[in-house]
């Protein structure tokens, strides 16, 4: 596997680093096609694969034989990994401008085909190019979003007979509710999208790839398995709700910082922005490398913990642009420079993006994508190892 970043023994960048295991990547993936009864996955990297580093999971990914299709939601994100020779099928999931079509062929990008205006940019284009453009279908089966609606498929079928040059080569749709299993909203819109699949075939249309099961629908719903799985969180050991089975997903991601400074405050003393914690006399309060910049959300004041030392430790004070305060107090002896972690395991405790969602009221796809370009993420895989600087250089 190429490793574009820098070697671990040179590594000299800040201790705030997020770590992906891609091995366990890899694992999960096996565990999520089996779960799938074998259907091929079609892996999501979009956002730079929820903050994870959408080229290195790509790698990984393809080069162990788990991902035959990669998915993205933007044109650009498709492009980069072109760019860094990733040749599996894309599918752009998402929406694309119309003056975004020259780019889509030129990088062989299977675009989604969600509106009349779309298809007429694509044909016109595919045919100056004198080529096919293959295109999968979205259609909105219930969720309300992109893609076409039942009743809009007679003149999109229409519109279809005009574009010789546009060739539907797949179909999909997106659950509203998969990670409740209990939905029944689940089999209303599996019926729908079968539905809809049964009139393009009616029509002479049949797709090759048909695409609904999100990693919820993957651990809970059989019936959506069809002729591709489409993994996003659950890669990274995550299941997307506790409701859902457990099939063992092992967690790929961890977080860290070290203690940059020990403080023994006296009774009263503030810490952070507004003065809104008090101290204990002789508490000892960490200041963290890390804030919101980071992707540490600012409510966690009050809410959220670390661990050191295997001790959860309680936020304190404002969380601010670069700085974090913990209370230490329940960690025992620490020196300065010691190992803190904000996901990941420390004897019987452990936390993770699911931990800071709650803590947020947010869910943990907001929380990973929110990792920002400030902190260097740190690859595993095959018994190797590699960090890589967002920022640029």
């Amino acid at each position: 596997m190429r490793k574009p970043g820098r070697p671990e023994a040179a590594f000299s960048l800040r201790p705030t680093l997020l770590t992906v295991d891609l091995d366990a990547v890899v694992g999960n993936a096996r565990l999520l096609a089996a779960r799938a009864q074998g259907r091929p996955l079609l892996a999501v990297v979009k956002a730079n694969a929820y903050g994870m580093g959408a080229l290195p999971v790509a790698r990984a990914l393809t080069e162990a034989g788990l991902a035959p299709w990669l998915g993205v939601a933007l044109v650009e994100e498709a492009i980069q990994l072109r760019r860094h020779e990733i040749s599996a099928p894309i599918l752009l999931l998402g929406p694309a401008g119309l003056e975004q079509v020259p780019a889509i062929l030129e990088h062989g990008i299977t675009p989604a085909l969600y509106s009349l205006g779309f298809l007429k940019a694509l044909q016109a284009d595919a045919q100056s190019r004198g080529v096919r453009a293959e295109a999968h279908l979205k259609v909105d089966s219930g969720m309300g979003r992109l893609g076409f609606r039942p009743e809009e498929l007679p003149a999109l079928l229409a519109a279809l007979a005009s574009c010789p040059n546009v060739v539907i080569t797949g179909l999909f749709s997106n659950l509203a509710s998969a990670d409740d299993p209990e939905a029944q909203q689940n089999r209303w819109q599996l019926d729908r999208f079968l539905q809809i699949l049964d009139q393009l075939r009616g029509a002479g249309i049949d797709p090759q790839w048909v695409d609904l099961a999100n990693s919820s629908a993957i651990l809970a719903h059989p019936a959506t398995h069809l002729s591709l799985c489409r993994p996003g969180l659950s890669l990274y050991g995550m299941r997307p709700s506790s409701a859902l089975p457990d099939i063992g997903l092992r967690p790929a991601v961890a977080f860290r910082t070290v203690l940059a400074q020990i403080k023994r405050m006296p009774a009263g003393a503030p810490v952070g922005y507004g003065a809104t914690y008090l101290c204990r006399e002789g508490q000892r309060i960490g200041i963290l490398p890390v804030g919101y910049a980071d992707g540490l959300p600012r409510c966690l004041q009050g809410e959220g913990y670390a661990l050191a030392n295997g001790a959860r430790c309680p936020i304190v004070g404002r969380v601010s642009m670069d700085l974090t305060a913990v209370d230490l107090d329940p960690a025992g002896d620490l020196s300065e420079g010691t190992e803190v972690t904000l996901w990941g395991q420390e004897g019987a405790e452990s936390l993770g993006p699911w931990d800071w969602a709650r803590w947020a009221k947010t869910i943990p796809y907001e929380i990973m994508t929110g990792i920002g370009c400030r902190v260097a993420r740190r690859y595993r895989f095959r018994g190797q190892a590699w960090t890589e600087e967002p920022l640029p250089a």
